[in-house]
């Protein structure tokens, strides 16, 4: 068995990621205000507004640092175990909108020391894998809504690459019948949901959710029959601790 991973990305994804950054470098237009919370990936929101009583969003800069837990899907998930992830992100926000980019990091230690295969009962041969590791690269966006007068809730999506890591082995018997050391990439496609709380004039707490999907593309001919484009699959929850500037 083979962790699987997505070695030609289509096109597309660069489009969209291109077409994000620039968004997220434009200028801004809006005039920013004082109280500031988080938003999406910890994406900055403001404070209660005293005028109107509600809780308003501001157009403006924030990093955040982000961790969480992870736990691989699909063919991973019967190798691996989840394991913690940490990141940093950096968001622009644009009214409702907050567009962002991020870069993080996992390493998935294997669930047994060593696996054992068989195939028509009759030839069976040991595999060994080394640690699953992976580096996030994506960009993001999400819409906001406030909560009451204190919170926000959000929802959007993250796309880029998932570049990773990996080593294996397989035996039968004394006899090593494969080796393999690989570096790869792979589409991530995950939707993210959570809510937003500020702490103070600059400073807010986050928590979200995220599940990578599976598979990214399909496609399908009178030859070659249907197909599908594999993706990075996972579910994690984070929490982000935001500075807003």
């Amino acid at each position: 068995m083979y962790p699987n991973s997505s070695k030609n990305p289509v096109r597309w994804v660069y489009s969209i990621l291109f077409i994000l950054l620039v968004i997220i470098w434009s200028p801004s237009k809006a005039q920013r205000r004082n109280t500031p919370g988080i938003n999406g990936d910890g994406d900055v929101l403001s404070g209660s507004s005293h005028n109107s009583g509600g809780y308003v969003t501001q157009d403006g800069w924030s990093v955040s640092l982000n961790g969480g837990y992870e736990s691989p899907l699909g063919d991973l998930k019967e190798i691996y175990k989840g394991a913690p992830t940490f990141g940093v992100t950096v968001r622009k926000r644009m009214g409702s909108l907050v567009y962002s980019g991020t870069i993080d990091y996992r390493q998935y230690k294997p669930k047994e020391s060593t696996f054992t295969y068989s195939e028509d009962d009759t030839y069976s041969y040991t595999a060994t894998y080394g640690n699953y590791s992976g580096i996030g690269l994506y960009a993001g966006i999400a819409y906001e809504v406030p909560l009451g007068g204190f919170a926000s809730l959000y929802g959007g999506v993250n796309g880029g690459y998932m570049i990773t890591k990996y080593e294996m082995s397989m035996q039968d018997g004394e006899n090593v019948i494969l080796s393999q050391s690989a570096s790869t990439s792979a589409i991530y496609i995950g939707p993210k949901a959570g809510f937003n709380l500020p702490v103070s004039n600059n400073i807010s707490i986050g928590l979200e959710a995220r599940y990578s999907l599976g598979i990214v593309g399909a496609n399908y001919n009178s030859r070659e029959g249907g197909s599908t484009t594999p993706g990075f699959n996972s579910y994690a929850g984070n929490i982000f601790l935001t500075y807003s500037f």
